[in-house]
């Protein structure tokens, strides 16, 4: 079985801060080359549980296993809600290392030719040479997904990557990030208030309720194929699952 296809098993998974529980019981079995979006009200422990998936917690009880490793055993690629860019790196330098980091080795040709059609594709090409404090608030997060998408990760771990941006370069950003995600499938996981961004993007929808966090469902977005977002924003179909997770969500 190829790495990419392999299953993250999360048994009974439980993570408090000085005895106070922020999670709970949590049992998921997330399969390889999927999209999965966690949401849920504020306290369910959205961004926690992203940050268990990413090795940066270790929980207080139960078992994390990507096939039979631990977080911290394969390669991760973490979009932050800050970007996490370094202000000495130009955009593409940004996503280069990204890629030589996850290698674990040097940038090659060919490394070079992927990065460069990967900022194409993410209409970053342009500003692929200036300073994240040359970049707008969009630009910065496009280029945080581009570092993600242009790691060699078994795993893209992703909190809010498109909440800072207006609704049109949102709209935009999305279905760039699902052309390039199609090109290099791999287990991806992201944090979203968005109920509708949840449906369009992810193959399933995890909802989680608060005090403590644990899971309330798991739903199947009826969108698995991700190709033209524009027609399903548009759906009666869309706008009918939104209505109902949204019941699920605050019932």
């Amino acid at each position: 079985m190829s790495i990419l296809n392999k299953q993250f098993q999360l048994r009974t998974v439980s993570f408090q801060i000085e005895k106070k529980p922020i999670l709970q019981d949590v049992s998921l079995t997330l399969e390889g080359q999927k999209i999965y979006a966690l949401i849920g009200a504020s306290g369910a422990g959205k961004t926690t549980l992203l940050q268990l998936l990413a090795g940066l917690k270790q929980p207080t009880n139960g078992t994390l296993q990507f096939g039979n490793k631990t977080p911290k055993e394969i390669v991760i690629s973490l979009v932050p809600q800050e970007y996490g860019l370094l202000p000495w790196q130009t955009a593409r330098q940004a996503v280069l290392a990204g890629r030589k980091i996850s290698r674990q080795q040097g940038i090659t040709s060919t490394d070079q030719t992927f990065v460069s059609q990967l900022l194409e594709k993410m209409q970053l090409t342009a500003v692929a040479d200036k300073y994240p404090n040359q970049l707008s608030g969009g630009q910065k997060q496009r280029v945080a997904i581009t570092r993600g998408l242009a790691s060699q990760s078994e795993l893209l771990l992703m909190d809010e990557p498109f909440s800072a941006l207006d609704a049109f370069t949102r709209e935009t950003a999305q279905q760039l990030f699902l052309d390039s995600w199609h090109e290099a499938p791999r287990l991806t996981v992201f944090v979203t208030h968005d109920i509708e961004e949840a449906l369009l993007l992810a193959h399933e929808v995890i909802v989680l309720e608060p005090n403590p966090g644990r899971i309330k469902q798991i739903i199947t977005s009826p969108f698995q194929e991700k190709q033209q977002l524009a027609d399903e924003r548009q759906s009666e179909l869309l706008f009918q699952t939104t209505r109902l997770l949204r019941k699920e969500i605050e019932g």
